[in-house]
């Protein structure tokens, strides 16, 4: 993604940490952070995609490198703190987006060998990650996004563990607002809806032909009737973060075409 001269500079001398920026939401998040000035941690397991990522962004000119973290690890999330507290004195911008996604129905037990992996990514990984930052991001004071879903709300067959994990990303964004408005850090949660990611495309036998399928036919699921991408997530979230949004705390943004207000008015929950 090339430095438009004319892209906002909202986060000039800030600087940002994205788990998961390796690849989909994460790497568009990156992106359009180092866009708008900050300096970017891309924080992942995936080096090699990670290192492409941070190549990509200073190749347009902004400013970027990876931390190695592997959210399922105490030990390494710790390792990945102290990182980039010896890079930097204070970090402003936090993006939780890193998870995993393993499918089972409650009925034949199959998300049971999935229970730990999944909580410990999802939920537990991103939140001592937060943790671990923290003396970082009380600094300067600043603003954290994480990632929910459509799924933390409406529930879908095979993916309880999943969804479960997302509604308590909403819940304990409201828990981190309460606890870290003294500091001056604002705490948001972003729920995507069906979001066209490599998650979707890339083990396709054509992956390009494939995402441009994605894109381009409509669902009747939600209101819009066309899925997302990643930048439109992005952009969401580059506006949570930023002071545009500074009196907006403890909430979650859809970011999902319509789909969770139009299935929740289908089940008479909204008037």
């Amino acid at each position: 993604m090339a430095l438009n001269p004319n892209t906002s500079s909202r986060f000039e001398g800030k600087t940002a940490l994205v788990s998961g920026g390796a690849s989909g939401i994460g790497r568009a998040t990156a992106e359009r952070l180092a866009a708008e000035g900050a300096r970017v941690f891309i924080a992942d397991l995936n080096e090699s995609m990670a290192d492409q990522t941070v190549a990509q962004i200073r190749a347009a000119g902004g400013s970027a490198a990876r931390v190695h973290v592997d959210l399922a690890d105490d030990d390494s999330v710790e390792h990945c703190a102290r990182e980039v507290a010896a890079e930097i004195p204070a970090l402003h911008l936090l993006v939780n987006n890193a998870a995993i996604l393993r499918q089972g129905r409650i009925e034949d037990g199959g998300w049971i060998e999935n229970w730990e992996i999944e909580t410990r990514i999802g939920l537990r990984g991103w939140v001592m990650l937060t943790q671990k930052l923290l003396p970082l991001l009380k600094a300067e004071g600043g603003a954290i996004v994480n990632l929910s879903s459509e799924g933390g709300y409406l529930g879908r067959p095979g993916m309880w563990v999943y969804d479960a994990i997302k509604a308590a990303v909403v819940s304990t964004t409201k828990t981190m607002a309460q606890e870290f408005t003294p500091y001056g850090i604002r705490v948001n949660a972003v729920a995507p809806g069906w979001i066209v990611t490599e998650m979707h495309f890339a083990h396709h036998p054509d992956p390009a032909a494939y995402k441009r399928e994605l894109e381009r036919t409509p669902i009747d699921s939600c209101l819009m009737q066309r899925r997302g991408g990643a930048e439109e997530v992005a952009s969401a979230i580059a506006f949570l973060l930023s002071d545009d949004a500074s009196y907006i705390t403890g909430t979650t943004l859809h970011v999902d075409g319509g789909r969770v207000g139009m299935n929740l008015g289908h089940l008479g929950l909204l008037e």
